[in-house]
């Protein structure tokens, strides 16, 4: 992280993390796209969706941590058989990951002894059925040895403020979840929201790689795009977090996202940004009442 005289704003980084091993997909592209050679990829053992090791690298290099949010979702197996034979189900609940997986949660416990942050990513329904969140909570905590600070929905889906009062309530002290997959500009400011006036933090804007990728068709324009959303925040001084999903640094599959995601570090640290996990932001805000600038003012003390 750099070292300046001032932080002039803040990125934080995070992985939404919704599947780790590329199953049902290999079919459906095979359909869609007729390529004989992507079926035997299927049962070849290799899995380019686990890319893990490949963020910890680059994040190394580059002298920065991230938070990894992990989807503790329902199994097809248990919705409703009407929900079946629908394409939605399978997209939403088919192929995902178990968190006690012994493979999965030895790579967790490496991230974590590693500086890396671990997160909640709220499951699709929890915001309908805020029970969940309790469960998927203990569940990752029991399964890491690890408390969660900090929550981002599934699809975005949020019921304002029900939805944070739930997060709240089981002790998750931020969320990350204002974003829009069709908007990169900010919504709702730039500073720090306090929906209950309390310790509880809602960050203002969250960018996604899909957001930031498909604002135009020419990469050169897309960096820019980004650049200028940077140059933005430093100009309020705010706080900025990048969502990029663990699964697009498989870079035959997703050309450029890894790339912009590294620009955009690179690009941050120059502006002489904080660059670091939400969870940390967060832990260097004064509470109940501190603003992005008091973080800042913080983290630029030794």
């Amino acid at each position: 992280m750099p070292s300046t005289d001032e932080y002039t704003f803040a990125l934080c980084l995070s992985h939404d993390v919704d599947r780790v091993y590329k199953t049902y997909q290999y079919i459906s592209e095979a359909i869609s796209e007729p390529a004989p050679r992507k079926l035997p990829r299927m049962v070849s053992g290799k899995n380019p969706w686990w890319q893990f090791e490949r963020i910890m690298s680059l994040e190394r290099d580059l002298g920065v941590r991230s938070s990894f949010n992990i989807l503790d979702e329902q199994p097809i197996t248990s919705r409703p058989k009407r929900e079946l034979i629908t394409k939605k189900a399978w997209r939403l609940f088919a192929g995902r990951y178990d968190v006690t997986d012994p493979q999965f949660r030895s790579i967790l416990e490496v991230l974590q002894d590693g500086g890396w942050e671990i997160g909640l990513q709220g499951s699709y329904h929890s915001s309908d059925n805020p029970e969940r969140f309790e469960v998927e909570k203990e569940n990752i905590e029991r399964s890491v040895n690890v408390e969660l600070l900090g929550n981002r929905q599934h699809y975005l889906r949020l019921n304002r403020p029900d939805t944070w009062r739930s997060l709240r309530d089981i002790g998750i002290r931020y969320d990350t979840s204002l974003a829009d997959k069709y908007e990169t500009q900010p919504q709702f400011g730039y500073e720090l929201i306090r929906p209950f006036d309390d310790e509880f933090v809602v960050f203002p804007w969250t960018l996604m790689d899909v957001t930031a990728m498909e604002s135009s068709t020419d990469f050169s324009t897309v960096l820019a795009n980004c650049e200028r959303l940077l140059e933005n925040f430093q100009d309020k001084r705010s706080v900025l977090v990048l969502d990029w999903h663990q699964r697009v640094f498989y870079r035959p599959g997703f050309p450029h996202w890894a790339e912009l995601y590294e620009e955009l570090i690179q690009r941050a640290q120059e502006m002489g940004a904080w660059v670091g996990p939400p969870g940390e932001f967060y832990e260097a805000v004064p509470h109940p009442d501190g603003t992005v600038a008091d973080a800042l003012d913080r983290l630029d003390d030794p």
